[in-house]
């Protein structure tokens, strides 16, 4: 087989490895029927979420580092043999014993997710240096398409019945193994990268040792890791409410309904086309394009009402997707592809940062009922402003 051939080969591969690591959204259909099942409360089934977020970012940094020094199979089956334990883990955790769910989904499974997340995003830029945009936007599209396709299928599989949760684990678990059996074989590093790590290896400052050191070194670093905290600052403060704010705007039930599955599609799409036109006008130009839509998007959407809202929150999240989809190119064009695992397992952590700085902000503007007000969203433009400044202050190197 032709490189030519194995590149889409290994790109559809990585894409259909990443429908796995979709469980990271599919947490919120679970959380009311697993409160019933075990009965806890709203707080502690959202503990497992919050948990999650934090070994899966483990998962990425760990991962990143692995792929950069042993390549591909060995973090694809540590991380598949992780989620998948932790799935089917899931699925036979007592009816008495809910803090098991917090070992099996919160740790085995988003720590196994992030090795399959870092080493699919990573494997597929190694194939397409030249397009790597357009690669890293296609396999983590599947991050919101694999939401679109499991929430109805695990609503169906439950039917508003909570003891049918174990039961809907093992069947997710069965779904996935063979996803991932099918994909993990095809999933491997260009022979060409083999050659490069080798002259990576001579260069004193750029050894695969010294990496993550070479990065600590550098202002970019520090100006990336901030834009990447504060480019979600919006998402996260509209998408927990948007079923509320859509009431309080004027939108029905069903116009609701669709404008969170609208919202999915445009997180993927987000990731797809901006990637792709991140190859043409450059990530870090696209990069400053998104924070410039996100700050339109987070001011019309103080004051817009009826089917405007639901535009501009559509259009926000598209531009949170988009942010997804070109960030592993944006640090590759800062800090090379030879050493694309670790870059991306070090901007994971502006990633977690984000995801916990976003409630305290939120919360910080609130008024005293929790609903939000005006110094939320202008608040969130105004960080939105910084990432803008930074991206263009955070020139790229020379060659």
């Amino acid at each position: 087989m032709s490189r030519h051939r194995n590149k889409y080969t290994v790109l559809a591969a990585c894409t259909i490895a990443m429908f796995a690591a979709g469980m990271n959204y599919i947490w919120s259909v679970f959380q009311v029927p697993v409160m019933q099942y075990f009965g806890v409360s709203s707080s502690a089934a959202s503990g497992v979420f919050y948990l999650f977020v934090t070994f899966n970012t483990i998962g990425i940094f760990t991962g990143g580092r692995l792929y950069d020094r042993i390549g591909t199979k060995i973090p694809l089956i540590i991380g598949c043999s992780f989620f998948l334990g932790g799935l089917f883990g899931c699925s036979f955790v007592p009816q008495d014993k809910f803090f098991l769910l917090y070992l099996t989904y919160s740790v085995l499974l988003s720590f196994g997710s992030g090795l399959i997340y870092v080493t699919s995003t990573s494997c597929a830029q190694k194939w397409w240096p030249e397009k790597k945009g357009f690669a890293s936007g296609v396999v983590l599209s599947m991050l919101g398409i694999s939401t679109l396709v499991f929430t109805p299928i695990i609503n169906m599989l439950i039917k508003g019945d909570s003891s049918r949760v174990p039961m809907t684990f093992k069947v997710l678990g069965i779904a996935f193994s063979i996803i991932l059996v099918a994909a993990l074989p095809m999933i491997r590093n260009p022979e060409s990268s083999d050659q490069n790590k080798s002259i990576v290896l001579k260069n004193g400052e750029r050894g695969r040792e010294s990496i993550v050191l070479f990065i600590l070194k550098h202002k970019s670093y520090y100006l990336l890791f901030i834009c990447t905290v504060v480019e979600s600052i919006g998402y996260y403060t509209i998408n927990p409410l948007a079923k509320i704010l859509g009431a309080e705007r004027g939108l029905s039930e069903t116009i609701i309904v669709y404008m969170i599955m609208c919202s999915g599609i445009a997180s993927a799409l987000g990731r797809i086309f901006c990637g792709k036109l991140s190859d043409v006008i450059g990530s870090r130009n696209m990069f400053s394009l998104l924070f410039i839509t996100s700050i339109i998007s987070i001011i019309c959407l103080a004051f817009a009402q009826n089917i405007a809202f639901f535009c501009f929150v559509t259009l926000l999240t598209f531009a949170f997707g988009g942010f997804a989809g070109i960030s592993p190119s944006l640090g590759v064009d800062y800090f090379g592809g030879e050493n694309v695992g670790t870059v991306i397992s070090m901007l994971s952590i502006a990633v977690l940062t984000s995801s916990f700085l976003s409630p305290v902000i939120t919360n910080m503007l609130a008024s005293d009922n929790g609903s939000l007000t005006i110094y939320n969203y202008f608040g969130c433009a105004i960080l939105l402003s910084v990432g803008f400044v930074l991206s263009r202050i955070n020139r790229l190197p020379g060659k």
